[in-house]
């Protein structure tokens, strides 16, 4: 997928992608990053990336209606600060690690905030990754109002917090550490309804 995206042309609940994890997702650590052009009016809630499993939302990202970063973990959600959203591309990637619960968001890659979050919790396996629609229960539940709408491409995953170094060279295209979890050069997906690969 190197040079190409992912295209969401409109509201719908049938339009999404589903992504397989290269290795199950059973995680104390991560780094997500993404990269993302919106074609939403203001004052909408827009689901970035939704993973749940069976009973709960083990990890969802969300643009929220005041356009700060939601993110929920089989918990109340954490909120970093509003990002400028008019840009073509923005790129976001987010860290957390369980053990101090210390979670970064880094938005071109400038670091956007430093929370503690979800001390000592761990992501589960079991679940499904879909990009486009939020899964109020497991594969389904969708919600037009908060489809994704625009472009996604060079979304990468890894179990493990990349070094400030690392981030840098991902905003910078450079990285050669492929994503443990996702990795944009190889993505395992299954395109549903109207999206399309551009």
């Amino acid at each position: 997928l190197t040079g190409r995206h992912f295209l969401f042309p409109k509201e719908s609940i049938t339009d999404y992608v589903v992504l397989t994890p290269a290795q199950p997702m059973r995680l104390n650590s991560f780094t997500l990053c993404m990269s993302l052009d919106l074609n939403v009016s203001e004052n909408r809630e827009i689901i970035l990336f939704s993973y749940r499993t069976l009973n709960y939302d083990a990890l969802n990202l969300w643009l929220k209606y005041n356009g700060s970063i939601g993110l929920y973990m089989k918990e109340k959600g954490l909120m970093f600060p509003k990002f400028d959203s008019c840009k073509q591309w923005t790129h976001l990637c987010l860290t957390w690690e369980s053990g101090h619960g210390r979670c970064e968001l880094w938005v071109n890659s400038r670091k956007s905030g430093n929370k503690i979050y979800h001390w000592e919790g761990t992501v589960q396996p079991g679940g499904i990754v879909i990009l486009g629609q939020d899964q109020d229960s497991f594969n389904s539940g969708f919600d037009e109002k908060q489809s994704y709408v625009g472009k996604i491409k060079d979304l990468n995953m890894w179990n493990k917090v990349l070094l400030v170094k690392s981030l840098q060279s991902v905003f910078k295209g450079t990285v050669k550490q492929k994503g443990e979890i996702f990795d944009w050069s190889d993505l395992s997906y299954s395109i549903k309804g109207n999206v399309k690969l551009v």
